[in-house]
């Protein structure tokens, strides 16, 4: 999930400078950009100058809390990430966090392990947001934009008439593709070749290695479909 952060960026606000320091350097690793702020009223500032993807902010802030500035921010923005940190586990502060709709409320100081499972979490909410990626599993992607597969931010090697074949399934997800609307489309520009059903079978046969288990059915008699 670590490539498919890069496009992001992310607001850190965290008053503990040392603390602030070394979590700003681990998430450069992350985002494409990464902005710091140390109170609440400075990182109003930064998010109204940047309009981050991402806020990952402390509860404890001097000048305007990490709630309160939530709450402002979330009013203006229904589709930011928000991750909350404290170093307490005060119940009505939790209470108010879960009104804001957050991606993640972590305590401190935080397990490393668990912050990495809560970044995996925010690529896929990243992801599905977006309307032009299309989550497949296991850091894998389809770019419906251009039409390509990535794992990891990178493009898979898939041939041409791979490629053709997930193209036209991904738009006709959930509705069943006949034998023929697959030859008829992967070989288009082979209309002088008799196309057998084992050409067919073989190619998807292929794909479906490079693709979750189960992403394409047989739809017995007929064709297939992609879930």
């Amino acid at each position: 999930m670590k490539a498919l952060l890069k496009k992001y960026t992310i607001l850190y606000v965290e008053d503990e400078l040392n603390i602030q320091k070394n979590m700003a350097e681990y998430l450069e690793g992350y985002f494409r950009e990464v902005y710091v702020a140390s109170d609440g009223e400075e990182g109003l500032k930064m998010y109204d100058l940047h309009r981050p993807n991402v806020l990952l902010l402390d509860i404890d802030l001097p000048r305007v809390d990490g709630l309160t500035l939530a709450k402002y921010i979330r009013k203006k923005d229904k589709q930011v990430a928000i991750i909350m940190l404290t170093a307490f586990t005060d119940q009505e502060k939790l209470l108010q966090a879960t009104e804001l709709k957050l991606l993640k409320y972590l305590v401190k100081p935080i397990d490393l392990l668990e912050f990495q499972h809560t970044l995996n979490l925010l690529a896929i909410e990243l992801i599905e947001l977006s309307p032009n990626i299309l989550f497949l599993g296991e850091s894998l992607v389809w770019d419906k934009e251009n039409e390509k597969l990535l794992h990891n931010g990178k493009a898979c090697a898939l041939t041409a008439k791979e490629q053709e074949l997930l193209a036209l399934l991904i738009r006709h997800k959930n509705k069943s593709i006949s034998f023929e609307e697959i030859m008829a489309h992967v070989w288009v520009d082979e209309f002088d070749r008799e196309i057998s059903l084992n050409c067919v079978k073989n190619i998807v046969s292929n794909l479906r290695k490079k693709l979750p288990k189960e992403s394409i059915k047989n739809v017995y008699g007929e064709g297939y479909i992609f879930q």
